[in-house]
């Protein structure tokens, strides 16, 4: 009789206490909700600092400009200050092209918008007095032997130098876009290339045509 009492003093005291902490839990509850509505409108009310970015240039363009003088020292060349003199390995893996004549000058810049390369190149050549359409032929015999194809956009002929345009392509590889001189002396002469991938062609081609168009005899 006294363990029946006992069991129901217990089942009494669990169900208080089954209430005590559900109401334990509402309060809590309120608290925080309130502690947070609280919170909300204290931080609408403070004014956050404000963060500006600072313009980020991953090929900063530098200012100025340089000049090359040619071996011979008749002619020299301008170009801006931020192109940097490469060698013969680095130009061969991206122009995939094979010319007559030793390398002079051989530099590269990356475009700005796009982190594309461009190249500026001058070369001596072993001419001895062949005519323009010669001089293009002994170029594509040299641009086949490397596997390309090179195609004569237009040309002028001026006295003794001759402009022109040209693609180089070659499966498997971007198509290159140039502007080239080549200015004649009696045994040797000169070839200046300015070349870019195809499609960074009309960003690059008033640059080519103002670096080709400094080429200046020396008094």
């Amino acid at each position: 009789m006294a363990n029946e009492e006992i069991k129901k003093e217990e089942k009494k005291l669990s169900k208080r206490d089954f209430i005590l902490v559900i109401f334990v839990i509402l309060f809590l509850s309120g608290a925080i909700y309130w502690n947070f509505k609280t919170w909300r409108k204290s931080l609408g009310q403070v004014e956050l600092p404000k963060f500006e970015m600072s313009k980020f240039e991953p090929f900063p363009k530098k200012e100025g400009y340089k000049e090359w003088v040619f071996p011979d020292g008749k002619l020299k060349m301008k170009y801006s200050a931020d192109w940097i003199e490469t060698d013969i390995e680095t130009f061969k893996s991206y122009v995939q092209r094979e010319i007559e004549g030793k390398p002079l000058f051989l530099a590269q810049k990356l475009s700005f918008e796009k982190g594309t390369p461009y190249f500026l190149i001058v070369q001596e050549l072993d001419i001895k007095e062949r005519g323009t359409e010669e001089i293009f032929k002994k170029m594509k015999e040299d641009v086949k032997k490397s596997e390309g194809e090179m195609e004569i956009l237009k040309s002028e002929e001026k006295d003794k130098e001759i402009m022109f345009e040209a693609k180089y392509t070659k499966e498997g590889k971007p198509t290159l876009h140039s502007k080239e001189k080549i200015i004649l002396n009696e045994e040797k002469g000169y070839l200046i290339a300015c070349l870019a991938f195809e499609q960074n062609w009309p960003e690059f081609q008033k640059e080519a045509e103002e670096i080709l168009n400094s080429i200046t005899v020396l008094e």
